[in-house]
């Protein structure tokens, strides 16, 4: 009955705050990226 593994979750906090801070950093530029105006003649209708 060897099947529970101990998890040290100070051990793993690193690791989670660098997988949040890439998320955020990609988010941040998506929604930068979306936000932009479309490029094209500023008479397109």
């Amino acid at each position: 009955m060897d099947s529970f593994t101990y998890v040290n979750i100070f051990e793993t906090k690193g690791l989670e705050y660098l997988l949040l801070l890439s998320f955020w950093a990609l988010f941040v530029y998506l929604v930068r990226y979306l936000s932009k105006p479309p490029k094209g003649r500023p008479d397109s209708r």
